[in-house]
């Protein structure tokens, strides 16, 4: 009986050593799929942040050609270190916010690029109206409030310049006025 009773051990064993090399093999495959599925899931990720990356490069050189602009390397090197959302300064690699230098950079184009186009006659007139109204934020901003000058704005400049004053008159307004 001791033969027969080794025999069943080593049957059972066995049976037990083919059961866990299936469930191996199972959990083995498993793995597997599930690391297929994350390299798509990355590969396609990553084909739409070159994606977004291509769009955003192209909308600043559309501005840029809309406003007869040269451009370069360098200078397109600078816009997209001006770029805002964090989410698109992630797609090149930069950190957090935009530098100083790079926030002011001109969006229009570089140096070289001929005029930006002027001021429309709706923007010269309101902001003529939010300097006669608001000549401490005109001067803030660079605006002398006696002689504006508004004529030499560019529209660019205008636009930006229309936003900002706005945006601090409606930040100093109390709730109920806006």
């Amino acid at each position: 009986m001791r033969t027969s009773r080794r025999a069943d051990q080593i049957a059972q064993l066995k049976t037990r050593r083919q059961e866990i090399a299936a469930r191996a093999k199972d959990a083995d495959k498993r793995v597997a799929d599930r690391l297929r599925q994350l390299q798509t899931h990355e590969t396609r990720a990553e084909r739409k942040r070159e994606t977004r990356r291509k769009i955003i490069i192209g909308a600043i050189v559309r501005a840029a050609q809309k406003a007869n602009a040269d451009i370069s390397l360098d200078w397109l090197d600078e816009q997209i270190r001006a770029l805002k959302r964090p989410d698109d300064r992630a797609l090149f690699g930069l950190d957090g916010e935009p530098s100083a230098d790079a926030s002011e950079a001109d969006r229009t184009g570089p140096a070289t690029a001929r005029p930006a186009p002027p001021a429309t006659s709706r923007q010269k007139k309101l902001l003529a109206k939010l300097v006669e109204e608001h000549p401490e934020l005109a001067r803030e901003f660079g605006v002398d409030p006696d002689e504006p000058e508004l004529e030499k704005l560019g529209k660019a400049k205008a636009t930006s310049l229309i936003r900002a004053m706005l945006d601090r008159v409606n930040a100093q307004a109390p709730s109920g006025e806006r």
